[in-house]
């Protein structure tokens, strides 16, 4: 298991404690092994939040837009379902956003802390062999790493631009 660090990566970590509170759950990359069964360890760091006791393993979901799997506690799908249960049943994006909230699978941990990546979901993802775990505060995304490093070239792009247009609005 490695973790990656990045510059950015270690200034959110070290302001992530304000008051003795964690603000965000699931902080780092882990790039893990994919065995022949599809099974492979959710990082150490990330079990205790991922435990509960009706329920020990993660929410997870086929990404959309991105060719990765969102994935999450159990908590985080209850606050969804509160904003959901917000909006009237009746609209067809209330329906939308629950058929793809709700469709996607429970994966428990086993003794190990492994869990099992069904097939649709390594198709969707292109996971095959290895598999990196990406944390985004209280939810975090599971990718190929060559899918994921396409997506961070767009992510830095991105963010490149909106720190020159701010630049820009300063002037």
């Amino acid at each position: 298991m490695i973790l990656l660090y990045t510059p950015i990566l270690f200034q959110i970590m070290v302001g992530v404690v304000h008051w003795g509170t964690i603000l965000a759950d699931f902080i780092g990359r882990y790039l893990n092994k994919v065995d022949s069964k599809g099974r492979v360890s959710v990082p150490a760091a990330w079990r205790p939040r991922l435990t509960r006791e009706d329920f020990s393993g993660i929410i997870a979901q086929t990404g959309i837009p991105e060719k990765a799997i969102d994935a999450y506690p159990r908590d985080y799908l209850e606050i969804i379902q509160t904003k959901l249960d917000q909006n009237d049943p009746l609209l067809e994006e209330t329906e939308f956003e629950s058929t793809i909230l709700f469709g996607g699978s429970m994966l428990p941990f086993d003794k190990e802390g492994r869990i099992n990546l069904p097939e649709n979901f390594k198709h969707d993802s292109g996971i095959e062999t290895e598999a990196l775990f990406v944390g985004m505060g209280r939810r975090f995304r599971i990718w190929d790493p060559k899918s994921f490093e396409k997506y961070l070239e767009r992510a830095r792009s991105y963010m490149d631009s909106r720190r020159k247009k701010a630049e820009e609005n300063v002037k």
